[in-house]
Protein backbone atom coordinates (compact mmCIF):
# COMPACT_ATOMS: atom_id res chain seq x y z
CA UNK A 1 0.00 0.00 0.00
CA UNK A 2 1.32 3.43 -0.96
CA UNK A 3 1.86 5.81 1.98
CA UNK A 4 -0.35 8.89 2.11
CA UNK A 5 1.33 12.12 0.97
CA UNK A 6 3.07 14.02 3.75
CA UNK A 7 1.75 17.33 4.96
CA UNK A 8 5.21 18.85 4.39
CA UNK A 9 8.14 17.72 2.25
CA UNK A 10 11.32 19.42 3.45
CA UNK A 11 14.06 19.55 0.81
CA UNK A 12 17.19 18.74 2.84
CA UNK A 13 19.38 17.85 -0.14
CA UNK A 14 21.56 20.93 0.50
CA UNK A 15 22.77 19.64 3.88
CA UNK A 16 26.39 19.00 2.75
CA UNK A 17 26.71 22.25 0.78
CA UNK A 18 27.89 25.73 1.88
CA UNK A 19 25.68 28.22 3.66
CA UNK A 20 22.48 26.49 2.54
CA UNK A 21 23.77 23.40 4.28
CA UNK A 22 24.26 25.36 7.47
CA UNK A 23 20.72 26.75 7.16
CA UNK A 24 19.38 23.21 6.64
CA UNK A 25 21.29 21.81 9.59
CA UNK A 26 20.17 24.53 11.98
CA UNK A 27 16.56 24.24 10.84
CA UNK A 28 16.55 20.46 11.37
CA UNK A 29 18.09 20.87 14.82
CA UNK A 30 15.50 23.44 15.78
CA UNK A 31 12.60 21.35 14.50
CA UNK A 32 13.91 18.33 16.39
CA UNK A 33 13.89 20.35 19.63
CA UNK A 34 10.15 20.95 19.22
CA UNK A 35 8.82 18.52 16.58
CA UNK A 36 6.12 20.06 14.39
CA UNK A 37 2.64 18.57 14.15
CA UNK A 38 1.50 16.63 11.11
CA UNK A 39 3.53 14.39 8.86
CA UNK A 40 6.84 15.57 7.47
CA UNK A 41 9.08 13.94 4.87
CA UNK A 42 12.77 14.83 5.01
CA UNK A 43 14.14 14.52 1.48
CA UNK A 44 17.91 14.35 1.32
CA UNK A 45 21.21 12.52 1.89
CA UNK A 46 21.98 9.91 4.52
CA UNK A 47 23.22 12.38 7.22
CA UNK A 48 19.67 13.78 7.44
CA UNK A 49 18.70 10.69 9.45
CA UNK A 50 20.86 11.80 12.38
CA UNK A 51 18.94 15.10 12.56
CA UNK A 52 15.43 13.68 12.14
CA UNK A 53 12.84 13.60 14.91
CA UNK A 54 10.63 10.63 15.82
CA UNK A 55 7.83 10.26 13.31
CA UNK A 56 9.53 12.12 10.46
CA UNK A 57 9.74 10.10 7.26
CA UNK A 58 12.98 9.88 5.29
CA UNK A 59 13.19 10.06 1.50
CA UNK A 60 16.83 9.25 0.74
CA UNK A 61 18.46 11.16 -2.12
CA UNK A 62 22.24 11.58 -2.34
CA UNK A 63 22.30 13.36 -5.71
CA UNK A 64 23.68 16.86 -6.05
CA UNK A 65 20.68 19.26 -5.94
CA UNK A 66 22.46 21.55 -8.41
CA UNK A 67 22.39 18.96 -11.20
CA UNK A 68 20.92 20.45 -14.37
CA UNK A 69 20.14 23.59 -12.38
CA UNK A 70 17.95 21.57 -10.06
CA UNK A 71 15.91 19.94 -12.82
CA UNK A 72 17.38 16.41 -12.58
CA UNK A 73 15.03 15.84 -9.63
CA UNK A 74 12.01 17.38 -11.43
CA UNK A 75 9.99 14.14 -11.41
CA UNK A 76 11.34 12.84 -8.09
CA UNK A 77 9.93 15.31 -5.57
CA UNK A 78 8.29 13.18 -2.84
CA UNK A 79 4.49 13.57 -2.60
CA UNK A 80 3.20 16.14 -0.13
CA UNK A 81 0.63 18.87 0.40
CA UNK A 82 3.40 21.49 0.61
CA UNK A 83 7.03 21.26 -0.49
CA UNK A 84 9.62 23.47 1.21
CA UNK A 85 12.69 24.11 -0.93
CA UNK A 86 15.66 25.27 1.12
CA UNK A 87 17.39 26.89 -1.85
CA UNK A 88 16.33 28.95 -4.85
CA UNK A 89 17.78 26.26 -7.15
CA UNK A 90 14.78 23.93 -7.20
CA UNK A 91 12.72 21.85 -9.59
CA UNK A 92 10.75 24.35 -11.67
CA UNK A 93 7.40 22.62 -11.50
CA UNK A 94 4.10 23.96 -10.29
CA UNK A 95 3.19 22.59 -6.88
CA UNK A 96 2.30 24.22 -3.53
CA UNK A 97 5.65 25.36 -2.22
CA UNK A 98 7.73 27.63 -0.02
CA UNK A 99 11.18 28.56 -1.36
CA UNK A 100 14.20 30.01 0.46
CA UNK A 101 15.93 32.67 -1.65
CA UNK A 102 19.12 33.67 0.13
CA UNK A 103 20.07 36.59 -2.11
CA UNK A 104 20.25 37.81 -5.70
CA UNK A 105 23.98 38.58 -5.68
CA UNK A 106 24.55 36.36 -8.71
CA UNK A 107 22.59 38.87 -10.81
CA UNK A 108 25.23 41.56 -10.22
CA UNK A 109 28.59 39.84 -9.68
CA UNK A 110 30.69 37.19 -11.38
CA UNK A 111 28.78 36.77 -14.65
CA UNK A 112 28.37 38.35 -18.07
CA UNK A 113 25.19 40.05 -19.31
CA UNK A 114 23.80 36.91 -20.98
CA UNK A 115 24.40 34.77 -17.90
CA UNK A 116 22.73 37.38 -15.74
CA UNK A 117 19.66 37.43 -17.94
CA UNK A 118 19.41 33.64 -17.81
CA UNK A 119 19.86 33.63 -14.03
CA UNK A 120 17.29 36.36 -13.62
CA UNK A 121 14.74 34.45 -15.69
CA UNK A 122 15.41 31.29 -13.68
CA UNK A 123 15.08 32.99 -10.29
CA UNK A 124 11.96 34.86 -11.35
CA UNK A 125 10.41 31.55 -12.32
CA UNK A 126 11.49 29.99 -9.02
CA UNK A 127 9.77 32.79 -7.12
CA UNK A 128 6.68 32.80 -9.35
CA UNK A 129 6.15 29.08 -8.65
CA UNK A 130 6.30 29.65 -4.87
CA UNK A 131 3.33 30.39 -2.62
CA UNK A 132 5.71 32.03 -0.14
CA UNK A 133 9.37 33.04 -0.08
CA UNK A 134 11.72 33.08 2.90
CA UNK A 135 14.90 35.13 2.93
CA UNK A 136 17.51 35.99 5.55
CA UNK A 137 17.83 39.78 5.84
CA UNK A 138 15.97 42.99 5.13
CA UNK A 139 18.49 43.75 2.39
CA UNK A 140 17.83 40.41 0.70
CA UNK A 141 14.08 40.93 1.02
CA UNK A 142 14.29 44.27 -0.76
CA UNK A 143 16.38 42.71 -3.55
CA UNK A 144 14.06 39.70 -3.98
CA UNK A 145 11.15 42.10 -4.43
CA UNK A 146 13.01 44.51 -6.75
CA UNK A 147 14.98 41.97 -8.79
CA UNK A 148 12.58 39.04 -8.99
CA UNK A 149 9.15 40.66 -8.92
CA UNK A 150 8.08 38.96 -5.71
CA UNK A 151 5.02 40.33 -3.94
CA UNK A 152 6.29 42.08 -0.78
CA UNK A 153 3.63 40.40 1.38
CA UNK A 154 4.82 36.97 0.16
CA UNK A 155 8.42 37.44 1.34
CA UNK A 156 9.27 36.80 5.01
CA UNK A 157 12.63 37.45 6.68
CA UNK A 158 13.77 34.64 8.97
CA UNK A 159 17.12 35.65 10.44
CA UNK A 160 19.72 32.93 10.75
CA UNK A 161 20.38 31.74 14.30
CA UNK A 162 23.49 31.91 16.40
CA UNK A 163 24.81 28.42 17.12
CA UNK A 164 25.05 28.96 20.87
CA UNK A 165 26.86 25.72 21.63
CA UNK A 166 29.63 26.45 19.14
CA UNK A 167 29.80 30.12 20.14
CA UNK A 168 30.09 29.18 23.82
CA UNK A 169 32.91 26.72 23.08
CA UNK A 170 34.87 29.30 21.12
CA UNK A 171 34.25 32.05 23.66
CA UNK A 172 35.52 29.80 26.46
CA UNK A 173 38.61 28.92 24.46
CA UNK A 174 39.33 32.63 23.89
CA UNK A 175 38.85 33.27 27.60
CA UNK A 176 41.31 30.51 28.41
CA UNK A 177 43.86 31.90 25.95
CA UNK A 178 43.46 35.37 27.45
CA UNK A 179 43.83 34.10 30.99
CA UNK A 180 46.96 32.19 30.07
CA UNK A 181 48.48 35.23 28.40
CA UNK A 182 47.33 37.81 30.94
CA UNK A 183 45.56 40.05 28.40
CA UNK A 184 43.06 39.57 25.60
CA UNK A 185 45.59 40.10 22.83
CA UNK A 186 48.91 38.95 24.25
CA UNK A 187 50.07 35.49 23.35
CA UNK A 188 47.94 35.31 20.19
CA UNK A 189 49.34 35.89 16.73
CA UNK A 190 48.13 39.33 15.62
CA UNK A 191 46.21 38.34 12.53
CA UNK A 192 43.10 39.55 10.76
CA UNK A 193 40.90 36.71 9.53
CA UNK A 194 38.61 36.40 6.52
CA UNK A 195 36.38 33.32 6.20
CA UNK A 196 34.23 32.69 3.14
CA UNK A 197 34.15 31.92 -0.55
CA UNK A 198 36.70 33.58 -2.81
CA UNK A 199 33.92 34.86 -5.11
CA UNK A 200 34.16 38.20 -6.98
CA UNK A 201 31.68 39.96 -4.69
CA UNK A 202 33.81 39.13 -1.65
CA UNK A 203 36.16 41.96 -2.70
CA UNK A 204 39.33 40.17 -1.64
CA UNK A 205 41.82 41.86 -3.95
CA UNK A 206 40.86 45.21 -2.43
CA UNK A 207 41.18 43.66 1.03
CA UNK A 208 44.72 42.47 0.29
CA UNK A 209 45.65 45.90 -1.05
CA UNK A 210 44.12 47.63 1.98
CA UNK A 211 45.84 45.36 4.45
CA UNK A 212 49.19 46.05 2.78
CA UNK A 213 48.65 49.75 3.61
CA UNK A 214 47.78 49.30 7.32
CA UNK A 215 49.78 50.17 10.39
CA UNK A 216 48.77 46.72 11.59
CA UNK A 217 50.76 45.10 8.78
CA UNK A 218 53.73 47.42 9.34
CA UNK A 219 53.70 46.40 13.01
CA UNK A 220 54.00 42.71 12.11
CA UNK A 221 50.36 41.75 11.77
CA UNK A 222 49.13 39.21 9.24
CA UNK A 223 46.07 38.64 7.09
CA UNK A 224 44.69 35.09 6.87
CA UNK A 225 42.12 34.30 4.18
CA UNK A 226 40.44 30.90 4.16
CA UNK A 227 37.62 29.43 2.10
CA UNK A 228 38.37 29.32 -1.63
CA UNK A 229 39.02 26.45 -3.97
CA UNK A 230 42.69 25.50 -4.50
CA UNK A 231 42.60 27.25 -7.89
CA UNK A 232 41.08 30.42 -6.40
CA UNK A 233 43.66 30.37 -3.60
CA UNK A 234 46.52 30.19 -6.12
CA UNK A 235 45.08 33.09 -8.11
CA UNK A 236 44.63 35.24 -5.00
CA UNK A 237 48.19 34.52 -3.82
CA UNK A 238 49.46 35.72 -7.17
CA UNK A 239 47.67 39.06 -6.65
CA UNK A 240 49.39 39.86 -3.33
CA UNK A 241 51.56 42.99 -3.77
CA UNK A 242 55.28 42.60 -3.00
CA UNK A 243 55.08 44.88 0.02
CA UNK A 244 52.65 42.46 1.68
CA UNK A 245 54.53 39.27 0.73
CA UNK A 246 54.93 37.11 3.81
CA UNK A 247 52.15 38.90 5.66
CA UNK A 248 49.22 37.42 3.70
CA UNK A 249 48.35 33.76 4.24
CA UNK A 250 45.87 32.45 1.62
CA UNK A 251 44.32 29.05 2.30
CA UNK A 252 41.75 26.92 0.51
CA UNK A 253 38.50 25.86 2.15
CA UNK A 254 39.01 24.43 5.64
CA UNK A 255 36.98 22.20 7.90
CA UNK A 256 35.05 23.55 10.88
CA UNK A 257 37.76 22.50 13.36
CA UNK A 258 40.43 24.52 11.53
CA UNK A 259 38.11 27.53 11.21
CA UNK A 260 37.37 27.31 14.94
CA UNK A 261 41.10 27.31 15.72
CA UNK A 262 41.55 30.38 13.54
CA UNK A 263 38.66 32.20 15.24
CA UNK A 264 40.12 31.44 18.67
CA UNK A 265 43.40 33.10 17.73
CA UNK A 266 42.16 35.96 15.57
CA UNK A 267 42.62 39.56 16.66
CA UNK A 268 39.88 40.60 14.24
CA UNK A 269 37.53 39.22 11.58
CA UNK A 270 36.98 41.26 8.43
CA UNK A 271 34.13 41.03 5.89
CA UNK A 272 34.90 43.41 2.99
CA UNK A 273 32.14 42.26 0.60
CA UNK A 274 30.67 44.40 -2.15
CA UNK A 275 27.38 42.75 -1.24
CA UNK A 276 26.21 40.16 1.28
CA UNK A 277 22.82 38.54 1.75
CA UNK A 278 23.52 38.07 5.45
CA UNK A 279 27.10 37.69 6.71
CA UNK A 280 27.12 34.51 8.80
CA UNK A 281 30.88 34.62 9.53
CA UNK A 282 30.37 38.01 11.17
CA UNK A 283 27.60 36.67 13.42
CA UNK A 284 29.68 33.63 14.35
CA UNK A 285 32.70 35.82 15.14
CA UNK A 286 30.67 38.18 17.35
CA UNK A 287 29.20 35.21 19.19
CA UNK A 288 32.70 34.01 19.97
CA UNK A 289 33.80 37.46 21.15
CA UNK A 290 35.94 38.15 18.07
CA UNK A 291 36.02 41.85 17.10
CA UNK A 292 34.78 42.53 13.56
CA UNK A 293 35.30 45.04 10.78
CA UNK A 294 32.77 45.09 7.93
CA UNK A 295 32.00 46.94 4.71
CA UNK A 296 28.76 48.68 3.80
CA UNK A 297 27.94 45.87 1.35
CA UNK A 298 24.34 44.65 1.40
CA UNK A 299 23.20 43.28 4.74
CA UNK A 300 26.45 43.78 6.68
CA UNK A 301 25.40 47.11 8.26
CA UNK A 302 22.25 45.30 9.53
CA UNK A 303 24.35 42.65 11.25
CA UNK A 304 26.45 45.12 13.25
CA UNK A 305 23.85 47.87 13.72
CA UNK A 306 23.72 48.96 17.34
CA UNK A 307 26.60 46.73 18.50
CA UNK A 308 28.57 49.03 20.80
CA UNK A 309 32.19 49.64 19.92
CA UNK A 310 32.15 48.21 16.41
CA UNK A 311 33.81 50.52 13.90
CA UNK A 312 31.21 51.91 11.44
CA UNK A 313 31.07 49.99 8.14
CA UNK A 314 33.58 51.22 5.57
CA UNK A 315 32.83 51.91 1.87
CA UNK A 316 33.50 48.59 0.16
CA UNK A 317 35.09 50.14 -2.95
CA UNK A 318 37.56 52.39 -1.09
CA UNK A 319 40.93 50.80 -0.35
CA UNK A 320 42.11 53.73 1.85
CA UNK A 321 38.86 53.67 3.85
CA UNK A 322 39.19 49.91 4.33
CA UNK A 323 42.79 50.25 5.53
CA UNK A 324 41.81 52.98 7.99
CA UNK A 325 38.87 50.92 9.30
CA UNK A 326 41.10 47.89 9.86
CA UNK A 327 43.53 49.95 11.88
CA UNK A 328 40.75 51.59 13.91
CA UNK A 329 39.09 48.23 14.58
CA UNK A 330 42.39 46.69 15.68
CA UNK A 331 43.06 49.66 17.99
CA UNK A 332 39.55 49.43 19.49
CA UNK A 333 40.00 45.72 20.13
CA UNK A 334 43.40 46.21 21.76
CA UNK A 335 42.14 49.07 23.94
CA UNK A 336 38.95 47.28 24.98
CA UNK A 337 40.62 43.97 25.75
CA UNK A 338 38.69 41.10 27.24
CA UNK A 339 35.79 43.29 28.42
CA UNK A 340 35.18 44.47 24.87
CA UNK A 341 35.14 40.91 23.55
CA UNK A 342 32.71 39.82 26.27
CA UNK A 343 30.41 42.72 25.37
CA UNK A 344 30.44 41.67 21.71
CA UNK A 345 29.52 38.11 22.64
CA UNK A 346 26.69 39.32 24.89
CA UNK A 347 25.33 41.57 22.13
CA UNK A 348 25.31 38.68 19.66
CA UNK A 349 23.36 36.49 22.07
CA UNK A 350 20.84 39.23 22.71
CA UNK A 351 20.29 40.06 19.03
CA UNK A 352 20.44 36.68 17.30
CA UNK A 353 17.76 34.00 17.71
CA UNK A 354 18.60 30.61 19.13
CA UNK A 355 18.12 27.55 16.95
CA UNK A 356 14.73 26.74 18.46
CA UNK A 357 13.38 30.27 17.87
CA UNK A 358 14.73 30.26 14.32
CA UNK A 359 12.87 27.00 13.61
CA UNK A 360 9.65 28.35 15.15
CA UNK A 361 9.77 31.45 12.93
CA UNK A 362 10.37 29.33 9.88
CA UNK A 363 7.65 26.89 10.84
CA UNK A 364 5.13 29.73 11.13
CA UNK A 365 5.66 30.50 7.41
CA UNK A 366 5.14 26.82 6.58
CA UNK A 367 1.99 26.61 8.70
CA UNK A 368 0.49 29.73 7.10
CA UNK A 369 1.15 28.26 3.66
CA UNK A 370 -0.35 24.92 4.69
CA UNK A 371 -3.49 26.71 5.86
CA UNK A 372 -3.82 28.37 2.45
CA UNK A 373 -3.28 25.04 0.65
CA UNK A 374 -5.98 23.45 2.80
CA UNK A 375 -8.51 26.26 2.40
Amino acid sequence: MTAAPADVVLDCRWLPLWGAGRFTEQLLRGLAEDPPPGSWTLWGPAPVAALAWPGARLAPDDRDPRSLWGQRAWADVPPGRLTVFLHQIRPLRRLPSVTVVYDTIQLRWGAGPLQRRVRSAYLRRSVALSDAVVTISDHSRSRVVADLGARPEAVTVVTLPLDRARADRLLERRRAASAAAGTAAAGRAPYVLFVGRFAPHKNLERLVAAFAATELRRAGGRLVLVGGTPEEARALRASVPPRAAGAVDVRAKAGEAEVDDLLVGAALLVQPSLEEGYGLPVVEALGAGVPVCVSDGGSLPEVVAGVAGVVPPFPATSVPAMASALDRAAAAAAEGGRAYEEALAAAARERMPEVGEFARRFRSVVERSLAVVGS
